[in-house]
């Protein structure tokens, strides 16, 4: 074991002192799973980390990043990068930078902590962005971290709330079973749970439930009209067979030829691009034109890229949405047979 310095002494009895443990309790009752085990016994270490995460409740960002950056020197072990790089995630969502925030929760998933908040903020954005296996993972890692056999009140909001968001997510990939089973948990652990009937309204009306679909908007309206019109649009759509994500909606075959067309017009420039690593350059034309094709994704679609042996792989992500997937299944079936062996397209999630 390392002989405790004079600096060392210093600092335990700098971080000892009345206000840093205060505000040190404070951070270790919000975050403490992934707190308690990050730079033990190297207090200097917590008073800059304490230092920091005030700052950032303070929304002094200047002052935060600057004590964040000076604890990078003093990282040893998974734990403390975990702890840091949450941190940094908080940080960054503070500021107001969506993308460095999932950033910096994802690298401190992968240290193996057991702090369910990142893994649900990670989730939650995947959610958002209808990145369905994603976000389901990171429910599953969020509800790991808690231990049924001491649940307090909070603690089983929290998890009611996670199920149902899992719910959501597992209706969206059309595991239907499985959704009303996170459901059921959500209901156990916390009967009042706020958020939930927006979830039931939805797999109810997949189901073709009308009666029960509106059973759940009623208690959704006493909750706030806002969100109760916004469940009840979508509800409505999927009981009129009508919403593109659980079903098939009319495509123009003529626009799926205009597409091929101009697509023979633009793959040698594409290639240009792809060959000098401008993949969003050489992206986003394919992903404009197939919006014009397919008007009801209403949203430029996301258009990844691979490669093998035989070349680029163009991945259509079809969102687990039955009727985009249905689309591009007609578009590839219209592909000529010159362009299908010059490039690779596939369906993807």
């Amino acid at each position: 074991m390392k002989k405790e310095t004079f600096a060392d002494k210093m600092a335990k009895k700098a971080f000892d002192k009345p206000d840093v443990r205060k505000s040190w309790d404070v951070h270790m009752r919000a975050f403490g799973p992934i707190l308690e085990p990050a730079f033990a016994n190297n207090f200097q270490a917590r008073i800059h980390l304490t230092a920091a995460l005030n700052h950032i409740a303070n929304k002094n960002l200047a002052q935060a990043l600057m004590k964040l950056k000076a604890l990078q020197k003093a990282v040893v072990n998974d734990a403390d990068k975990a702890a840091l790089l949450f941190c940094f995630g908080l940080y960054s969502e503070t500021a107001g930078s969506q993308e460095q925030m999932l950033a910096y929760y994802t690298y401190a998933n992968q240290c193996g902590h057991r702090f369910y908040l990142p893994y649900l903020k990670v989730a939650k954005f995947y959610l958002s962005a209808r990145m369905c296996q994603e976000a389901e993972d990171n429910f599953h890692k969020a509800i790991e971290c808690f231990d049924n056999a001491g649940l307090g009140d909070a603690d089983k909001i929290i998890l009611g709330s996670a199920y149902t968001n899992l719910a959501s997510c597992l209706t969206m990939q059309h595991r239907y079973e499985e959704a009303e089973e996170a459901l059921g948990n959500s209901r156990t652990l916390c009967p009042d749970a706020p958020g939930r009937a927006a979830a039931e309204a939805v797999l109810c009306a997949v189901r073709g439930d009308a009666e029960k679909t509106n059973a759940h908007l009623e208690v959704l309206r006493t909750q706030g009209e806002d969100v109760y019109t916004a469940v009840k649009t979508n509800t409505d759509a999927i009981l009129n067979r009508t919403d593109p994500m659980f079903f098939t909606v009319p495509v123009d075959e003529e626009k799926i030829a205009f597409f091929w067309q101009w697509f023979a017009g633009y793959e040698a420039e594409m290639k240009s691009l792809l060959d000098r690593e401008k993949y969003d350059d050489g992206l986003t034309p394919v992903a404009k034109q197939l919006l014009a094709a397919f008007p009801f994704l209403e949203d430029i679609p996301n258009v990844g890229l691979g490669r093998n042996e035989r070349g680029y792989v163009v991945e259509l992500k079809d969102y687990y949405a039955v009727a985009i997937a249905a689309a591009y299944e007609k578009l590839l079936a219209a592909c000529p047979a010159d362009v299908g062996e010059r490039w690779q397209f596939v369906i993807a999630h």
